[in-house]
């Protein structure tokens, strides 16, 4: 079960990628708990969670306004269980700034069912 796992997470990302976000919220579970750092939250309440697909689609949409090009590239994948560790870089240009951007970041999918029923994100692999 953990690599099927493994490629549900990888299909989401991978549709995100090239900008079918239909087919990336609907990996997604209904009632998905989406969390993320405080400082990239936006519009998140104070806890960091994006609670239920319809709001990860409005803060999918959100963070999208502010880049001209944006993606995320998975650097290592592994898995555990329902949990899906994936590392990776964001990679992307400002579309205001134009300035081009690589972030090293990590998540951790819980994924159920073949849909993914919470992100966790993290700025450090240890943490992750």
């Amino acid at each position: 079960m953990s690599e099927e796992n493994v490629e549900v997470v990888r299909a989401q990302i991978d549709a995100y990628n090239r900008g079918d976000y239909d087919a990336a919220l609907a990996l997604l579970d209904e009632e998905v708990e989406w969390h993320v750092p405080e400082v990239a939250a936006l519009d998140a309440p104070a806890s960091g969670i994006v609670q239920g697909r319809a709001r990860v689609a409005e803060q999918f949409a959100r963070w999208l306004e502010a880049w001209e090009t944006h993606a995320f590239q998975v650097t290592d994948a592994l898995s555990q269980g329902d949990d899906v560790f994936i590392a990776g870089l964001q990679v992307g240009r400002g579309r205001h700034s134009g300035l081009d951007i690589r972030v090293p970041t990590f998540h951790v999918f819980t994924v159920r069912d073949q849909k993914i029923v919470a992100m966790r994100a993290f700025p450090e692999r240890a943490e992750a």
